[in-house]
């Protein structure tokens, strides 16, 4: 009974040093090592988003470390829109007053890969949403949280694949 013990720490310790061993890479093609953020655009009234997407898409990517930004000679390009974004009352008070909004954000987001012109992930949409009480926190406030949320959600369904 001890021999059957040990031998099932041992074989556990080893799956356990196997798995130390894996590093999650994403699954981009080995081929891709920069990568052009193109300026996002829009077809929402909403003033300001895609310039906002657009810088904090390239932050992320730069602060993940896995890719490089190249604007002039990249192995891949990112595009989005912005599609949708919207405000709605979801609670209001006794005396009828606003207690909680939804904000929503969406976003339609290609990859393509420059060298073949296949594309990684193609319109594929982004969609985040939040709540926020309008007597403890801001529009610009609420909407800055979500835009990050939004950025974060990209930056992750482009490095690491759907």
């Amino acid at each position: 009974m001890v021999i059957q013990g040990f031998k099932i720490v041992v074989l556990s310790s080893i799956l356990f040093l196997l798995s130390c061993a894996y590093s999650f890479k994403g699954s981009l093609p080995e081929n891709i090592k920069t990568v052009e953020v193109e300026q996002f655009r829009s077809s929402v009234t909403e003033y300001g988003l895609e310039q906002e997407i657009t810088s904090l898409v390239t932050e992320s990517i730069v602060r993940d470390g896995r890719l490089s930004i190249d604007n002039e000679s990249p192995d891949a390009r990112i595009t989005g829109s912005v599609t949708h974004f919207s405000r709605t009352a979801v609670t209001y008070t006794a005396s009828e007053e606003v207690e909680q909004y939804k904000l929503e954000l969406r976003v339609s987001v290609s990859m393509g890969n420059t060298s073949d012109n296949e594309y990684i992930i193609r319109d594929e949409t982004v969609s985040e949403w939040l709540l926020y009480d309008p007597s403890t926190e801001t529009l610009d406030s609420a909407k800055n949280r979500l835009v990050v949320q939004v950025s974060d959600a990209i930056v992750r369904r482009s490095l690491s694949g759907w």
